[in-house]
């Protein structure tokens, strides 16, 4: 087959295939054409071209979130690379390994005036795993095609063990960049890497066992992860004396405190006194949404326990005592035979809390007025289940919180660093790769700084898009810090407001809209029926009786 004459390029895209990446997202650009067509022309790989940048890494992070896979991107030379940085941060907060392939000029020519150049080799080291450059191969030189070989071999299983995240491979390319040649001489050998066994020493697994099964109070602390059925099975399956506290986005499903601002919120000073003094505090998954449990875990001592693959030492509750560099799935899975049965009754006693702050959201769901609260509650209410659910950073997330999310198939948020930038992004890129349908619940301003994602070409019929229009950053007019402000609806809140009709005309969604309780339950059976395009439901609610509402839940 006639592929670019570019040895580097056709090098990277055979590494992709070894290594397991299956999904590359393409920016357009002269500089990386013999990239994408290195890539294109390699078979395993397929590739969805996104123009802007941003909007093309955050949406290679949602089809990674979504198929657990590394997934790569490619863009041209200058600005474009720096536009990849906010999707690479918040993948590597999640330990998401994304591929970042930028096509660059060649080294002399780089503070050179030469056109689009920048200084790009290492420029997004910050939020990578690893920068790794690769020097233009001239002359069938077979020193430099090994050097470009080893490099690509390190940024790859830099990106997949031992802990996953991303990478920034820079591919300097030169002129000509439109020459292609018969590639059916390539015979790219590439090592295969065997992940080491994730196998803590016995004695080790038995002593945190007798830690377990003799402390009357321990409380596992879940943050968000991809789905883990065993991993739910195993939490279900300790003893007595061990509650799960997990949020949604941390998709486990069972016997757990899954509201855990509603349970907080509707605790006695006594209740909180007896069931926030646990002996152990284990804790998985990623950073915790909910600042009142940070809150009232930091004001008290304990043994604590870090859970998970990292390469930081992570101590959110200033009370670490062990850091353990190993899977939760594959602890507990050693742990659970060894624990003893226990008289306490701690995991009873924050289930029935839970149970009742459940009964209470819900009563106060009835008689709540038209508001964001209102909007949510009927919306997850009614939500098909097995819809995968992505959630916005703002209000959107901070209200699933509050009610049941056990329907959908799983929960999803840029938690990383909780930026508003790529939801929308990373929501469509999860929905090009899922099987079943997509919901993002999104707010108005996070909705505006990332409309650009509604342009990408082949989002799917299944993708549906709420937006809580509600007249700016609602959640600014809830938190203490700011809601007081005199600058807040100028500056803050910023008073968004978006055409949605005609948003939706002009991308091709089908357009929904809901201005009371009365609308909006009358359209969700049409707004989540299959239909021939994607839809946008726009839910408007009043911003200051959605704050007010919102503060009266908490302080009633």
């Amino acid at each position: 087959m006639l592929n670019t004459v570019k040895y580097s390029c056709r090098c990277v895209a055979h590494a992709l295939v070894r290594y397991g990446v299956r999904h590359v997202v393409v920016s357009p650009g002269s500089r990386n054409a013999p990239l994408i067509v290195a890539l294109a022309r390699t078979a395993g790989l397929e590739c969805t071209s996104v123009i802007d940048e941003r909007t093309a890494a955050f949406v290679a992070l949602g089809m990674a979130v979504q198929t657990g896979r590394p997934v790569a991107m490619t863009c041209t030379s200058g600005s474009a690379a720096l536009n990849y940085g906010p999707a690479l941060a918040e993948a590597y907060y999640r330990n998401i390994p994304l591929i970042a392939l930028t096509a660059d000029r060649p080294e002399e020519w780089i503070d050179q005036d030469d056109s689009q150049t920048i200084r790009q080799a290492g420029a997004l080291c910050a939020v990578v795993k690893g920068s790794y450059d690769l020097p233009v191969c001239r002359d069938n030189d077979e020193g430099l095609r090994r050097l470009c070989r080893r490099r690509v071999c390190d940024a790859l299983m830099q990106a997949l063990t031992p802990s996953r995240g991303p990478v920034h491979i820079n591919i300097q390319i030169d002129e000509p960049i439109d020459s292609v040649d018969d590639d059916s001489a390539d015979d790219f050998m590439f090592p295969e890497f065997v992940r080491p066994a994730e196998a803590l020493p016995e004695d080790a697994v038995r002593a945190l066992a007798e830690a377990i099964s003799n402390a009357e109070k321990v409380l596992i602390v879940a943050g968000f992860m991809p789905p883990a059925a065993e991993l739910a099975r195993l939490l279900e399956a300790m003893p007595s004396n061990c509650a799960v506290l997990c949020e949604a986005q941390s998709n486990l499903r069972g016997q757990f405190v899954g509201n855990i601002d509603a349970t907080l919120r509707a605790m006695t000073a006594r209740e909180k006194t007896d069931l926030l003094s646990p002996d152990l505090v284990i804790t998985l998954g990623g950073s915790l949404l909910s600042r009142m449990i940070k809150s009232e875990l930091r004001s008290r001592k304990f043994a604590h326990w870090s859970i998970g693959t990292c390469d930081h030492c992570l101590d959110p509750l200033l009370n670490l005592t062990q850091r353990i560099d190993c899977t939760p799935g594959a602890l507990f899975g050693r742990l659970v035979p060894l624990l003893s049965e226990s008289k306490s009754n701690y995991r009873e006693v924050w289930l029935r809390a839970s149970k009742n702050a459940m009964q209470s959201s819900y009563e106060y769901l009835q008689s709540a007025p038209w508001s964001d609260y209102a909007a949510m509650g009927a919306l997850l209410s009614a939500l098909p289940p097995g819809t995968n659910l992505h959630l916005s950073n703002g209000t959107a997330v901070r209200y699933a919180q509050l009610f049941d999310c056990s329907a959908a198939g799983r929960v999803e948020c840029n938690r990383g660093v909780s930026g508003i930038d790529g939801c929308t992004s990373t929501a469509i890129g999860a929905s090009m790769t899922a099987e079943s349908p997509t919901l993002l619940i999104t707010g108005d301003m996070s909705a505006q700084y990332d409309l650009g994602a509604l342009a990408v070409g082949g989002i799917p019929s299944t993708f549906r898009m709420v937006v809580l229009n509600n007249g700016g950053g609602g959640i600014f007019r809830f938190i203490k810090a700011t809601r007081d402000l005199p600058e807040m609806e100028r500056f803050l809140a910023a008073d968004v407001k978006l055409p949605l009709r005609d948003i939706a005309a002009g991308f091709g969604f089908d357009y929904y809209e809901a201005r009371n309780n009365a609308m909006l339950r009358a359209i969700m059976p049409r707004f989540f029926a299959d239909g021939p395009q994607p839809s946008i439901l726009n839910i408007v609610t009043p911003a200051q009786a959605s704050a007010e509402t919102i503060k009266k839940y908490f302080n009633p």
